[in-house]
């Protein structure tokens, strides 16, 4: 009868404690945990003009219809040597096999094959002389975007400002690291082609 009657008492407390208004403020949603995975928040002046940087540059290739050809051979100087040389063995590859798709067959800038333009800088981060500006596209045409499309990876050289590399959001995958992928399967199809 002991252990009867302890159940009906917390069964009744349970919904007597169920049926309580809410303390204030504890309908509010909290906000979600900043991610750190590409680098810690930044707003320093080093960090504000690789953003301007950043986003003149998508200005720039919005209006030149988001040319991946177009930015590499007009702006080679704003990529740094390793990802303008894997870009343009990328880009000779792919226009010496036509017709079949041997190099990305995406928008490193944009992550994706149909751009969202206009992309804007959504923040900015740093990981040590690296720094990380996010970039989302807007969709006009789409409804928004939980969160950036992309990572531009930048360094600053005695010229200025440099993409060194892009990431996508949950791809453990650099662009520079899809571009070699790529070049080790093209060197593996050549090689069972002269066999």
């Amino acid at each position: 009868m002991t252990t009867e009657r302890s159940w009906i008492c917390l069964l009744l407390t349970v919904a007597v404690l169920g049926c309580q208004k809410a303390p204030r403020g504890a309908d509010r949603v909290t906000a979600a945990p900043k991610d750190t995975s590409v680098g810690n928040p930044t707003t320093d002046s080093a960090a504000q003009t690789a953003a301007a940087f950043t986003q003149a540059f998508y200005d720039w290739y919005r209006r030149h219809d988001d040319r991946l050809e177009t930015a590499v051979a007009e702006r080679p100087a704003l990529f740094g040597p390793e990802l303008l040389a894997a870009l343009k063995a990328d880009i000779t590859a792919q226009d010496q096999s036509p017709g079949e798709i041997v190099g990305i067959d995406w928008d490193p800038f944009t992550a994706s094959q149909d751009p969202c333009d206009p992309y804007r800088v959504d923040r900015i981060t740093r990981r040590g002389d690296t720094i990380f500006v996010a970039v989302r596209g807007l969709c006009t045409d789409a409804a928004p975007r939980p969160g950036p499309d992309v990572f531009a990876e930048l360094h600053h050289t005695a010229s200025g400002w440099v993409f060194v590399n892009f990431r996508e959001p949950g791809d453990t995958n650099s662009l520079l690291d899809h571009l070699a992928l790529l070049r080790q399967q093209r060197e593996v199809n050549s090689t069972r082609g002269r066999h």
